[in-house]
């Protein structure tokens, strides 16, 4: 039933139809350089020293830079991801997910259903991920999307609101008519420009068969954004889509005359696109 609901409000996601490099090209440098004021880590160690070891888990710790931490957290649960020890592995799902990326599960049985969900990508073979992905859609991307980031970071990023929010501003700011599909956030701010962007797209596909695009076109755009030099890898894409999707929520509120969302973001240092 969630899916449906999710299709009913978003329109369904899956029909591959990928960005065209040149609009790539055109809204990249529109988002600015990475700025890394964001990338807190839980401040109980207990878990991930259970996962990764006491002293690994110090160390990261110790790292002050936290885009270099974030780098380095990818590294450090890359092999519990893959690790045959189920509990082991369903421990570095549970961090990553609940821990680091703040989803708060619903229920115990929420939590049941991502681990069962997850076994299904064994070990991230590229042929079983592309199953998994047509198979599963939007259907907790936000979750699911952050194992895969933390298993291949070469290959796969996150998808969840802040960077849907980046993506959809970006392409709204070169008059591009399709949009990504809006990952529900747990700031009320920012649903709410999710709602005006999605009767804006509503408008625009009055009367045709609407359809988002979803995580393989994610994907694709990132790797065009890599091949065409605009970015060194897809980790830092996925960090600088992330980074500014407070502040490329305020640009969409402010063309569109909607309150801000989040006026401390005005204080900072961020330099908007002009």
């Amino acid at each position: 039933m969630k899916r449906i609901r999710q299709e009913r409000r978003n329109g369904s996601v899956h029909i591959f139809r990928p960005i065209d490099v040149d609009v790539a090209a055109k809204i990249w440098p529109l988002l600015g350089t990475y700025q890394h004021q964001d990338w807190a880590v839980p401040l109980d160690r207990e878990l991930l020293a259970s996962i990764v070891g006491k002293a690994a888990t110090d160390a990261f710790y110790g790292i002050a830079d936290s885009q270099v931490q974030n780098i380095q957290l990818r590294t450090l649960l890359r092999e519990p991801l893959r690790s045959a020890d189920i509990r082991k592995r369903n421990a570095a799902i549970k961090w990553i997910v609940y821990d680091w990326g703040n989803i708060p599960p619903k229920a115990e049985q929420d939590e049941d259903r991502l681990f069962k969900m997850c076994a299904e990508l064994n070990d991230y073979a590229d042929a079983d991920v592309k199953q998994f992905i047509v198979k599963h859609k939007i259907d907790r991307i936000a979750s699911w999307s952050k194992v895969l980031a933390f298993a291949d970071s070469d290959k796969y990023a996150i998808f969840d609101a802040r960077v849907a929010m980046s993506l959809n501003a970006l392409l709204d700011e070169v008059n591009f008519k399709r949009k990504f599909f809006m990952p529900p956030s747990i700031s009320k701010p920012l649903n709410n420009i999710f709602g005006k962007i999605r009767n804006q797209v509503n408008a625009d596909y009055e009367g045709k068969k609407l359809s988002y695009m979803g995580y393989l076109e994610y994907t694709s755009l990132l790797n065009s954004i890599v091949e065409q030099g605009l970015a060194p890898n897809i980790l830092q894409a996925e960090m600088q889509l992330f980074a500014h999707g407070k502040k490329m929520g305020n640009k969409y509120a402010r063309k569109y005359k909607m309150p801000i969302p989040y006026p401390e973001e005005e204080q900072g240092n961020l330099q908007f696109a002009s």
